[in-house]
């Protein structure tokens, strides 16, 4: 062997880990770019027209009055695309794509945080699976959704929580809020851990608004009014409030009826079943670790989607990446993460490319019973002394 050869393959053995990151990257971007040409209804619709709006009325300055349901924000980051020699289908999926890599990384931190040995391989191998798992793949290359800014910001606030850096994660939740409200599904978890662990204020509360006001700076000082800022969320609650549930496999596939009865009744029962999780755990006497805290938050999200009405397809994301990284910790509920994820495929394919699914009540009937045995586990888990860890 040559010595040229000799010194490549122990470059190559040393430097492995990051080789590998640079390709799966790299094929990553690649799978993609080959999504970005798809066109779909919600682009159409909606995001395209707030788009030409923004541009037509001059970008930053038309913050004041732009269109679409979306917070401040995220129509921050349309606006500045207006200024870019870019087709708005591409531009929009291009920061979606983005997130996506911000994500795939925070969630490998978060795994190096939880795991004992390996840490190094661990951030390789969950870098590598975030990027393909399905939801994450299509919601912003093929879909131009942007549920990987905000889950970016979920897993960070987790993070930081696990190292006990509660206001740094406050300011993640408070980030995460300013692009999706779909964030609250996991703010019971945060309301347990300060009942029972008793290391931060009622007062962190507070900085997740707060956080909020701040994002939406850009488009108040356009002009947009402060209180159009808070409520924008409160308005795009009511846009599909006469639907119980949109092309997702929870208990209004099963059970349907008066949506202004349901909605109501809905909302009292996931409040209901969030309070006597924490009864559960203040009775039990519940001592929390890593393991338990990140259980707990995939659960708080999935059953929360399960039982509130006017759930979508894309409100469970956060569950199904977080389903993921528990399964590569503790080698446990592999069935479960599996189960929702393939859930989002066909949810996905279901309207993406119009596979009209036709046993989504039969579908929902699984998540159900797969759901009543989850959630056995969980609290028999939540009642050990100490749940084991897979180091």
């Amino acid at each position: 062997m040559l010595k040229k050869e000799k010194q490549l393959l122990e470059f190559l053995k040393k430097n492995y880990l990051i080789i590998f990151i640079i390709f799966i990257t790299i094929i990553a971007i690649l799978v993609r770019i080959k999504m970005f040409s798809y066109d779909n209804g919600d682009y159409a619709d909606f995001l395209k027209p707030w788009f030409d709006n923004l541009k037509d009325n001059g970008g930053f300055k038309a913050l004041a009055t732009y269109e679409g349901d979306y917070n401040p924000p995220y129509m921050t980051i349309v606006a500045l695309l207006t200024y870019l020699p870019i087709n708005s289908l591409y531009s929009i999926k291009i920061v979606s794509v983005i997130f996506d890599f911000t994500l795939a990384l925070s969630c490998a931190a978060l795994v190096k945080e939880l795991v004992k040995k390996n840490k190094k391989e661990f951030f390789v191998i969950t870098y590598t699976i975030v990027l393909f798992i399905p939801s994450v793949l299509m919601n912003g290359a093929y879909w131009a959704q942007c549920d990987s800014i905000y889950a970016t910001f979920v897993v960070l606030s987790l993070l930081f929580l696990l190292k006990e850096k509660y206001t740094r994660s406050f300011i993640m939740l408070g980030l995460a809020l300013s692009f999706k409200l779909q964030f609250i599904f996991i703010l019971p978890l945060y309301i347990v851990l300060y009942v029972t662990k008793k290391k931060f204020s009622i007062f962190n509360f507070l900085i997740i608004p707060l956080v909020d006001i701040i994002m939406c700076l850009p488009a108040i000082i356009a002009g947009k009014p402060i209180l159009e800022c808070l409520t924008v969320y409160f308005n795009q609650t009511s846009t599909y409030s006469n639907y119980l549930v949109m092309n997702f496999p929870n208990i209004y596939q099963i059970f349907n009826g008066n949506p202004d009865i349901f909605y109501a009744v809905g909302e009292l029962v996931t409040i209901v079943v969030c309070a006597i999780t924490l009864f559960f755990v203040i009775f039990k006497k519940v001592k929390f670790n890593n393991e338990k805290i990140l259980l707990l938050a995939v659960w708080f999200i999935t059953i929360i989607t399960f039982l509130l009405p006017g759930m979508h397809e894309r409100y469970l994301y956060v569950g199904e990446v977080l389903s993921v990284l528990y399964f590569l910790v503790y080698r446990k509920n592999g069935f479960f993460a599996l189960f929702i994820n393939l859930c989002s495929i066909i949810t996905y394919s279901n309207f993406l490319n119009g596979m009209n699914f036709q046993y989504m009540q039969l579908l929902s009937i699984g998540f159900a019973i797969l759901l009543y045995f989850y959630t056995k586990n969980v609290f028999n888990t939540l009642k050990k002394d100490d749940a084991i860890i897979q180091e």
